[in-house]
């Protein structure tokens, strides 16, 4: 647990710690104080990390392998940032593999304000993974306890708690898939779909959804922004991944998107200017070329080619030079995206990946995957009077 987390009274890791005999709290992020997780690792015990990274198990396929060795969970607490930090940082949680949750309902917490649909407060998620390994009456109790404390928790605030949330029962719409073979497959992703799970979701993330459409695992080779639309690849295979993934830091892989900005230059043609990839971090080079393809107004449709991967290159370096992409609630103008809500019901951000070019990692063939844009992209530009370019039209 991050050391900021833990005088927080919606904080749930702690309730957990309060109602389990066998549980220890580790708090990182403390100057001078260095975390060991070294006594959790023994011979005689499976020690896993409870956390949705890409690679991350379901932890129901771990407790049910014919291994007599007693689980330790490690779960990182704090908020989604603060968790991969520690998930990614503390000294000893690399030797532990993840594993994952089952889709489930959404969380029933409401205290304090979810970053991720359906994100589980931490007391739930340890609730659940106990419900999967040591069984349903360990669960129950567990969040028993917790209900009644979030109960009392919005008695003080003079509230009743939220009702919580149920999945949807009709099966999700099949992704489209824009090419496959042996090896690799690419789908088009919708905006606002998430890439990985989070601690449990009412609706399954790109990842798992291709794996149960093709029936297959899948490995992602890169990543594209929740909110971004277009074409992304996976591997079928952990080594092609690895290939893929050679490909893409070595630039080597050229991707295209569509951005509806508000501005026009023909005269912006490249933005060079260096990122971090997180708040605090030294910056790295970035480098996004642009091209104008038409504009309406005082807004205009931008090719933009990221020739380096930080993270979110192109909405920032838009935002740089003074050409934020609309829809966007991070980088952009409130005033443009409520315009373009109220005046054309668009609500979502108006990114685009609509072409990957890249060397097959198994036969070296080159590899063209091409993505048109969705019917909300199409109808706004229409409108707009702007046209696609030639190899979309």
């Amino acid at each position: 647990m991050h050391a900021s987390e833990v005088p927080r009274p919606s904080a749930t890791g702690p309730l957990a710690l309060l109602a389990l005999q066998n549980a220890q709290l580790y708090v990182h992020g403390r100057r001078d104080e260095q975390v060991d997780l070294a006594p959790e690792f023994s011979p005689g015990r499976r020690v896993y990390c409870l956390y949705p990274s890409d690679d991350a198990r379901p932890l129901a396929e771990v407790a049910a392998e014919d291994d007599p060795r007693p689980i330790t969970l490690v779960v990182p607490d704090g908020s989604w940032r603060q968790a991969r930090r520690a998930a990614r940082r503390v000294p000893g949680i690399e030797n532990a593999p993840c594993v994952v949750l089952a889709p489930g309902a959404p969380t029933e917490w409401g205290i304090r304000r979810e970053t991720k649909d359906g994100g589980l407060a931490t007391c739930e998620a340890i609730a659940r993974a106990l419900g999967t390994v040591e069984g349903a009456e360990v669960e129950a109790a567990l969040m028993g306890l917790f209900r009644e404390v979030v109960a009392e928790t919005w008695a003080t605030r003079g509230r009743a708690p939220p009702a919580a949330a149920t999945p949807a029962s009709s099966p999700p719409a099949p992704l489209d898939i824009l090419y496959e073979d042996a090896h690799l497959v690419a789908v088009d992703k919708p905006a606002g779909m998430l890439v990985h799970r989070g601690w449990g979701l009412d609706e399954l993330p790109l990842l798992q959804r291709l794996r149960d459409q093709i029936g297959q695992r899948v490995y992602p080779a890169h990543r594209l922004d929740r909110a971004t639309s277009g074409a992304i690849l996976f591997a079928k295979s952990s080594a092609t991944a690895a290939r893929l993934q050679e490909q893409f830091a070595g630039r080597s892989v050229t991707k295209k998107y569509l951005a509806l900005c508000r501005g026009h230059d023909p005269a912006l043609r490249l933005v060079d200017h260096p990122l971090a990839q997180e708040k605090g971090q030294d910056k790295k080079p970035a480098v996004t070329e642009l091209r104008l393809l038409g504009h309406h107004g005082r807004y205009g449709l931008y090719e933009a080619i990221p020739r380096t991967g930080r993270v979110h290159q192109v909405r920032r370096h838009l935002k740089h030079a003074s050409h934020p992409i609309i829809g966007d609630v991070r980088y952009g103008k409130g005033d443009h995206n409520r315009h373009f809500r109220e005046n054309y019901n668009f609500h979502r951000l108006a990114l685009h990946c609509f072409f990957l070019g890249l060397a097959h990692p198994v036969t070296g063939a080159p590899v063209q995957v091409i993505a048109p844009p969705g019917p909300e992209i199409v109808t706004l530009l229409d409108r707009l009077s702007i046209p696609l370019p030639p190899e979309l039209g």
